[in-house]
């Protein structure tokens, strides 16, 4: 139980991020498509819905360390000789540790993607 509270406790800013990022999709699609029929809010929701919870999924592979191997890459050239780091193992394991400590920031995004994703289907189905 302590472990799906603190998956679900994030600071109310990535909240805020994750439900402007859907809402701006929202309103592009409906700004394309127009406001006349019930079928574009479908759309609209559920595209957004659909790119919140992929956009977190991205996350959550980044919180992985799927990325690191770019990350290092580009550490190692853009900073001075001295400041490098010596190996890919090394750079992974002082990320992996800055990433614990950062909390779980993909699961605001897959939480909002999934409830608008859900007003979606709701719509759809009428109610």
């Amino acid at each position: 139980m302590k472990r799906l509270k603190e998956l679900f406790r994030q600071r109310p800013r990535t909240y805020i991020i994750a439900g402007a990022t859907s809402l701006a999709l929202i309103l592009l699609s409906l700004i394309l498509k127009g406001f006349g029929k019930r079928i574009y809010y479908v759309d609209a929701f559920t595209i957004a819905g659909a790119v919140t919870i992929l956009f977190g999924m991205l996350l959550l592979v980044w919180y992985f360390g799927a990325f690191d191997t770019f990350g290092f890459a580009f550490t190692n050239i853009l900073r001075d000789p001295g400041e490098r780091y010596k190996t890919l193992y090394d750079y992974s394991e002082i990320k992996k540790v800055k990433r614990q400590k950062g909390g779980y920031i993909f699961m605001p995004f897959i939480t909002v993607g999934l409830a608008v994703l859900l007003i979606g289907l709701l719509i759809g189905i009428g109610l």
